[in-house]
C-alpha cells in the first residue's frame, strides 16, 4: 500500500522534479537525434508510435493499479539500482560510440531501476509489459534488418507473383524486381520489410495483453501467427500496389496511392489477427477466471484524487544520487566519445589510382556497373555515405575487362560504414547465388581476408572479388565490421575505411573460377600500382 509521509507538497514534490531532470538530461539529446534521424526514415518510422502507445499503456495501467488499490510502495533499492546502473552502463557505451541499440535500449533498465528501487519487484511486475513494448521502439542494426529482410523481400515478391499469374495477369520476376505489363517495381525495404513486421507483432501484443486471453496456449498461438499474418498483409500491399500500376500507370502506383497502401497494410494485419483470434477462440474452450493481476476491461479507471499525490511523494536522497548518476553518465559518454584518427594521404582515388598499370588500360564508357551503396528503396543513395568513389572499367590486351569499384570514408561509425556487396547488390535487384570468404593474395607480404560473390540479374551473371578495410582489419561481415568499430571507438579512435571491389561479367557458373583468378591477379597489380599518397587500399 503507498503510506503518505509526513512533508509539505512543494518539497514533496522536489525529489520527483529532480528525477525528471535527471532522466531529461539523458535522453532528450536521444530522442532529438531519434527524431532527425533514424525516426524520420521509413525503416524505423514505427519507432515513435511504439513509444507513445508504450508510455500510453504505462500511464494506463498505473491508473489501474492505483484505482485498484495494488500500486504497492514496498522499495528495493539495491535491485533498483543494480537496474539503474546497467541501464546507465549501456547508455554510456551506447552515446559514446554510436550503438543506437544499447543507448535506446537502456532506457528500459533505467525506467525500470527507478520503479524497483522506490515502489518495488512487485509492483514492476504488474507492468511489465510496457517494459517489455517499449523493445519494439529500438532500431536495430542495419546488418541485421538486411539479413533479415533479404529473404523476406524476396518471399513477398515470390507470393505476389505466384497470385498475380493465377489471377492471369502478365507478371515476372527477377529477384526483387517484378514485371507486370511494361512496369518493373522493385520490392523495397519500406514494403516487406523488418519494420512492418516490428509494427505488427507490436499491434499483436498489445491486442492480446489488452484483450487477456486465460488461455496460455491461445496467446502462444496466436503471438506465433502474427509473423505469417505480417507476411500475408505485405504480400496484399504488394500485390495492391502492383495492380494500381499496372491499371492506373507508375505515376499512380509511386504517389498517393502508395502510401495508402501503407493503411491497407494495417488494417489487412489488423483484420487478420482478429480473425485468427476469433478462430482460435472457437477452438479453445476453456474459460477461466482471470486473475487478480489480469486486467478486467479496458476502460480508464477513476483515480482518486489523493491517489497521485501519494504516488509522487518518494525519498530525497535516492532521488538526488540517481540525478548525480545520470548527470554523472552523460559526462562519461561524453568523455568516451571517439575523435576522428588522422589519416595520411592527401590525392582522391582517381589520382592515385592509374589508368593504366601492368596489363590493364582504362576502358571508357563501359558497362554500367551496380551501385556502391543504396537507398531503402534500392536506388541510388541520395546521401552518399562515402567521401571518395572511383568506379572503372579496365580492359588487357586480351580483351578481358574488369570492372573496379573503389569506396573511401574517412570515418568508420556505426550508423556510418561501408555497405557490403551481398547488401547492396540484391537491394537493386540482383540474387546472391554464391558467397564465400576467400584468401587473396594481392599483397607481397601474403594474403588478405576478403570474399567471392556470385550474383545475377535478368540477363547478368556477374562474379565478385572483394575486400574491406576497416583500420588494420578486414572484416568478414556486418557483425565484425561493427565489432572492429566498437572496438576502435574504446580506443578513442574512428578510423578510416575502403571497400576494393572487381567484377566481372561470365557466361555461366562454369566461369566464375577463372574470372576469380583474374580479378585476383588485377587487383595484385592494382595494388602494386596505386599511389602511397592516395587512400591506402590495404592496411597503413
Amino acid at each position: 500500500m503507498l503510506t503518505q509521509p509526513v512533508s509539505t507538497p512543494r518539497a514533496a514534490l522536489a525529489p520527483s522534479i529532480l528525477l525528471l531532470a535527471g532522466l531529461g538530461v539523458v535522453y532528450l539529446p536521444t530522442f532529438w537525434d531519434l527524431f532527425h534521424g533514424a525516426w524520420s526514415s521509413d525503416r524505423n518510422a514505427h519507432g515513435p508510435i511504439v513509444m507513445a502507445v508504450a508510455f500510453g499503456f504505462l500511464y494506463f495501467r498505473m491508473r489501474q493499479l492505483l484505482s485498484q488499490d495494488r500500486f504497492e510502495r514496498r522499495p528495493a533499492p539495491l535491485a533498483g539500482a543494480a537496474a539503474l546502473l546497467l541501464g546507465l552502463v549501456f547508455y554510456a557505451l551506447g552515446r559514446s560510440q554510436g550503438v543506437l541499440l544499447l543507448e535506446v535500449g537502456s532506457l528500459i533498465p533505467v525506467l525500470s531501476g527507478v520503479l524497483i528501487a522506490f515502489y518495488g519487484v512487485r509492483t514492476w511486475s504488474r507492468m511489465w509489459f510496457a517494459f517489455f513494448f517499449m523493445l519494439f521502439m529500438i532500431p536495430l542494426p542495419a546488418s541485421i534488418v538486411d539479413v533479415v529482410t533479404l529473404p523476406m523481400k524476396i518471399g513477398v515478391s515470390a507470393a505476389t507473383e505466384h497470385l498475380l499469374y493465377w489471377f492471369g495477369y502478365p507478371i515476372a520476376r527477377s529477384g526483387v524486381i517484378l514485371t507486370i505489363g511494361q512496369y518493373q517495381l522493385l520490392v523495397a525495404d519500406a514494403c516487406a520489410g523488418l519494420n512492418s513486421l516490428f509494427t505488427l507483432e507490436a499491434l499483436g501484443l498489445l491486442y492480446m495483453n489488452l484483450v487477456r486471453h486465460p488461455s496460455v496456449v491461445r496467446n502462444v498461438v496466436l503471438a506465433t501467427l502474427i509473423v505469417p499474418i505480417s507476411f500475408a498483409a505485405n504480400t496484399l500491399r504488394i500485390v495492391f500496389l502492383s495492380l494500381i500500376t499496372y491499371h492506373l500507370g507508375d505515376a499512380a502506383g509511386q504517389g498517393f496511392l502508395h502510401g495508402f497502401s501503407g493503411l491497407v497494410l494495417f488494417l489487412s494485419a489488423l483484420l487478420l489477427i482478429i480473425g485468427v483470434d476469433s478462430a482460435l477462440s472457437w477452438l479453445v474452450r476453456n474459460r477461466v477466471a482471470q486473475d487478480d493481476d489480469q486486467q478486467a476491461g479496458l476502460q480508464l479507471p477513476a483515480v482518486a484524487a489523493g491517489a497521485w499525490r501519494q504516488l509522487t511523494h518518494v525519498a530525497l536522497r535516492p532521488a538526488l544520487a540517481m540525478l548525480v548518476a545520470m548527470v554523472g553518465t552523460v559526462a562519461i559518454a561524453h568523455a568516451l566519445t571517439p575523435s576522428l584518427a588522422t589519416v595520411a594521404g592527401g590525392t582522391t582515388l582517381a589520382t592515385s589510382v592509374p589508368s593504366r598499370f601492368g596489363d590493364w588500360t582504362e576502358l571508357p564508357n563501359a558497362n554500367t556497373q551496380a551501385e556502391l551503396s543504396t537507398a531503402e528503396d534500392g536506388g541510388r543513395n541520395q546521401e552518399q555515405p562515402y567521401d571518395d568513389v572511383l568506379m572503372r572499367t579496365y580492359v588487357n590486351r586480351d580483351g578481358v575487362q574488369v570492372m573496379l569499384a573503389l569506396a573511401y570514408a574517412k570515418e568508420q561509425r556505426q550508423d556510418v560504414k561501408l555497405h557490403l556487396p551481398e547488401i547492396c547488390y540484391p537491394a537493386q535487384g540482383y540474387k546472391v547465388i554464391a558467397l564465400s570468404p576467400a584468401q587473396l593474395a594481392v599483397t607481397p607480404a601474403g594474403a588478405l581476408p576478403g570474399k567471392h560473390m556470385l550474383a545475377s540479374s535478368q540477363n547478368r551473371l556477374e562474379a565478385v572479388t572483394y575486400w574491406t578495410r576497416i583500420s588494420d582489419a578486414y572484416p568478414q561481415g556486418g557483425f565484425d565490421m561493427r565489432m572492429k568499430i566498437f572496438r576502435d571507438g574504446l580506443a578513442g579512435k574512428v578510423a578510416d575505411g575502403i571497400l576494393v571491389r572487381a567484377s566481372m561479367l561470365v557466361r555461366d557458373q562454369s566461369e566464375t573460377a577463372a574470372a576469380y583468378a583474374v580479378q585476383q591477379d588485377f587487383l595484385r597489380q592494382l595494388v602494386a600500382a596505386n599511389d602511397a599518397r592516395g587512400h591506402a587500399l590495404v592496411a597503413r
